[in-house]
């Protein structure tokens, strides 16, 4: 066929973008590649801000990975080198957050882990997802420690509505992820794989296999979306960090006792966060920071159950109370022993000792004092996976709350003590005033005069928009009666603000 001059110069052009398109594509990808390639070895500062320099070399850090026990191979690539960074130099405030969030989630996950015969590792995952934190919400919509999105939450029972946000349960997401994981390694057969659809999804690890025509994850790198070809190495990153913090100068934000040793039961009545301080004299605030899955401080009634957390040594006043409250069933404690102390003394913590026999991993011998190894570890400043024959070892142990009996105390008036006179003893039938006498020291107590009437005090709630007195009654545990005969009304508008009960 015979082409015009103009035709033959349009088809040139063509062709000569065609081929600068083509050049441009293989640069990139070329750009995309390079960053996943292993560095050179050469030294660089690791450290966190504020803290003693430390030189570490590439060679070092690969060292360290090949120590550390796995389910997956632990590579050392820029890119995994380029997340520590980020932990350590970056942003250090956050991760001297999440590593101390480590107390109160990684025992959780070890449980529900080895629940589903998943490896105990895989609990450095939810470190990539959501950095410990049970509220994360991700631009597209995932939600809390495992980011789960609607739908893939939904397959896995996770609930979302009004009054509950399932994917922000600790337990209930827990166990959800520790499910899903279990059935993406049935599928892949392959744990790196199997994190990368967690990812993006088994459609896409599966195409890239196909592309690839290779199960190995280092192999089909290329072929993931960019985000997910990423996913293995920041889980690397994520399991050295949370091994090596103390090496770079970071010190974790380690939460209280009551954050630490935790418990939960699945509650099927409809009780306020108010009602579970009042019955074991948590604060409201811990109960709020060990359950961020309900929305509105209120744990709606339902036939399913909604898993509460409460602190460990407060399970059996809760339980307690459950059953004061509940008509349709009866709450037990899953181990009378767990709950037995023999301690009598008034603190919330008492310390015991424990001497290992041999060298063993941390882990395996906190598993038998019934504890995590992130536990036992922070609470022995210890930077070694490995307990020593003789070494002697810290635990912190509950005291445990059978009932919990509010005690108000009455600040005395300037009337009543003379600065000079030394204090006396309540008089009789008084009301209990003062704390326990502390070890070691003296109470002090105050005699009252005359007992004056306090002011009464109440519980708010304010009316949101479409809010009937039913969906208060509901989010507080109580009756739509009893709101009415309390505020003196039949129905209510929006921004009303409503008496729930007198303290």
């Amino acid at each position: 066929m015979h082409l015009t001059r103009p035709v033959c110069y349009c088809l040139a052009f063509a062709l000569t973008l065609f081929s600068n398109a083509v050049v441009f594509a293989q640069t990139e990808e070329t750009q995309q590649l390079s960053d996943l390639e292993d560095p050179i070895d050469t030294s660089d500062i690791l450290v966190a801000k504020g803290a003693y320099a430390i030189t570490i070399t590439d060679a070092e850090l690969r060292e360290r990975l090949g120590e550390l026990s796995s389910c997956l191979e632990l590579r050392s690539t820029g890119v995994v080198k380029g997340y520590i960074k980020t932990y350590v130099q970056i942003q250090t405030a956050k991760t001297r957050n999440m590593l101390g969030k480590r107390l109160t989630y990684f025992p959780l996950y070890e449980s529900k882990f080895k629940e589903y015969g998943v490896p105990e590792d895989l609990k450095f995952l939810s470190v990539v997802e959501s950095a410990l934190n049970a509220k994360a919400v991700s631009r597209v919509g995932a939600t809390g420690l495992w980011q789960f999105m609607p739908s893939t939450g939904g397959e896995y029972g996770l609930r979302t509505n009004t009054a509950v946000e399932d994917r922000s349960n600790p337990v209930k997401s827990t166990d959800a992820a520790a499910r899903h994981l279990r059935d993406l390694y049935k599928q892949f057969n392959d744990w790196a794989l199997a994190l990368a659809a967690y990812n993006s999804g088994a459609g896409r690890v599966n195409a890239a296999i196909r592309r690839a025509g290779s199960r190995n994850f280092w192999t089909i790198q290329r072929y993931l979306p960019a985000e997910t070809r990423n996913y293995v190495p920041a889980f690397i990153a994520a399991t050295y960090i949370c091994n090596y913090f103390q090496i770079h100068g970071l010190t974790p934000n380690d939460p209280d006792l009551d954050q630490q040793l935790t418990d939960y039961v699945n509650v099927f009545e409809g009780i306020s966060f108010r009602d579970i301080s009042d019955a074991t004299g948590i604060s409201y605030q811990v109960i709020k920071d060990l359950n961020p899955g309900f929305k509105r401080d209120y744990v709606p009634p339902t036939n399913e159950g909604h898993y509460v957390v409460v602190p460990e040594r407060v399970m059996p006043a809760f339980i307690r109370y459950l059953n004061s409250v509940s008509s349709a069933r009866k709450y037990k404690l899953e181990s009378i022993e767990k709950y037995t102390s023999a301690d009598n003394g008034d603190g919330r913590y008492w310390i015991s000792n424990a001497k290992p026999k041999e060298i063993e991993h941390v882990d395996r011998f906190a598993a038998r004092l019934g504890i995590s190894g992130v536990q036992l570890k922070s609470w022995n400043n210890m930077e070694s996976n490995f307990v020593q024959p003789g070494q002697m070892l810290k635990l912190y142990r509950p005291v445990f709350v059978q009932k919990h009996s509010g005690i108000r105390i009455e600040a005395p008036s300037a009337a009543t003590i003379a600065p000079s006179k030394p204090s006396v003893l309540p008089k009789k039938n008084s009301a209990p005033i003062g704390k326990p006498k502390p070890a070691g020291g003296q109470a002090v107590q105050f005699q009252e005069e005359q007992q004056t009437p306090r002011e009464k005090q109440y519980q708010f709630h304010t009316v949101r928009r479409n809010e009937s007195l039913e969906d208060i009654a509901r989010q507080y545990a109580t009756s739509v009666e009893s709101l009415r005969k309390l505020n003196n009304l039949d129905s209510v508008k929006f921004g009303a603000r409503l008496k729930i009960r007198e303290f």
